[in-house]
C-alpha cells in the first residue's frame, strides 16, 4: 500500500489548513447515509446501489479524519492509506474496506454488479466500523 506522503506528491491529497467544520459535516453524513441505507430494502436489484451508499459511508467517516488534519483527498486509494497510517481500523479492517474500494471501482467504471450476500456483508462491515470510528471522533472534532 502507497503511503499518505506518496499521494501528496502525487497531488492526489492537498495540504490545507485544518477544517473541523467539514470534519463534522462529513462525519454526520456518513452517519446519516448508513441510517438511509439500513432503512432501504435490499433486493438483487437495488444490492449494487445499496453496496455503493454503504461504501460511500465509509468513505465520508474517513475523510473526516483527514478534513480535521487539513487534507482533502482527490483518491479513495489515499483515503484507505490514510485509515491505514492512523490507524482508524484493524490492519484486517483495512484490507477489506480496500477489497470494498476495489468492488465499488468495478461496478462504477466497468459495469459489475454485486449480489445481496456482498452488500450486506459490506452494510454490516460500515455500522461495525462507523461504531468504532465515533469514539475516534470525539477525540478529533
Amino acid at each position: 500500500m502507497k503511503q499518505l506522503s506518496e499521494f501528496v506528491e502525487e497531488g492526489k491529497v492537498k495540504r490545507g489548513s485544518p477544517d473541523p467544520a467539514e470534519a463534522r459535516s462529513l462525519a454526520e453524513q456518513a452517519a446519516a447515509r448508513l441510517d438511509d441505507v439500513a432503512a432501504l430494502p435490499l433486493t438483487e436489484k437495488s444490492a449494487r446501489f445499496r453496496f455503493e451508499d454503504a461504501y460511500e459511508a465509509l468513505r465520508e467517516a474517513l475523510q473526516a479524519f483527514m478534513a480535521a488534519e487539513g487534507y482533502k483527498p482527490y483518491s479513495h486509494e489515499a483515503i484507505v492509506a490514510f485509515a491505514f497510517e492512523r490507524k482508524l481500523l484493524p490492519e484486517s479492517k483495512i484490507w477489506q474496506l480496500d477489497r470494498y474500494r476495489e468492488i465499488r471501482n468495478d461496478i462504477n467504471y466497468r459495469g459489475k454488479g454485486v449480489g445481496m450476500e456482498d452488500a450486506k456483508e459490506i452494510i454490516a462491515f460500515a455500522r461495525d466500523a462507523l461504531t468504532g470510528l465515533r469514539h475516534k471522533f470525539k477525540g478529533v472534532m
